[in-house]
């Protein structure tokens, strides 16, 4: 073969490589998409109360770790790395697999950290980051007040 039939393969296998990896999902870590609703039915609903949350996947996930943060933590970069979750999960080894689950709720084969969810306040934002093996996804989300203001 001459020099420039090397080239030509070389460069076709090159571009090919380059379509593979840009215009396919082979070389990308998977994504998690996670959908976030409110129930909005709360007869006993205290005037600090938020609306249940409820978070769903377009699959059955096994969960290995999740986290929920108020966003204004997030934002500044010198407390991002500290910021403290109102709520966080990790698995002991492998989790349940599940469809969805409402903010709070204990999911099986993970244990809590760092104690109980704390309660949502009305009007924050704040930001789920989940993991299922090498997947993950994150999400913000703004929690309702389970009564209108009057």
């Amino acid at each position: 073969m001459t020099k420039n039939s090397w080239t030509l393969i070389t460069l076709a296998v090159a571009l090919a490589v380059l379509y593979v990896f840009r215009f396919t999902d082979l070389g990308s870590r998977p994504r998690i998409q996670i959908n976030v609703s409110s129930r909005p039915f709360m007869p006993n609903a205290g005037p600090d109360d938020v609306l249940p949350i409820l978070f769903g996947f377009d699959q059955d996930l096994q969960l290995t770790a999740l986290k929920v943060t108020p966003l204004s933590l997030l934002t500044n970069s010198a407390t991002a790395a500290d910021a403290k979750p109102v709520w966080q999960l990790k698995a002991k080894t492998v989790s349940e697999p599940v469809r969805g689950f409402h903010f709070g709720d204990a999911i099986g084969g993970m244990e809590t950290v760092g104690g109980p969810p704390e309660k949502l306040i009305p009007g924050i934002g704040y930001r789920l980051e989940l993991e299922a093996g090498k997947a993950k996804g994150a999400v913000s989300f703004t929690p309702q007040p389970a009564l209108p203001s009057r």
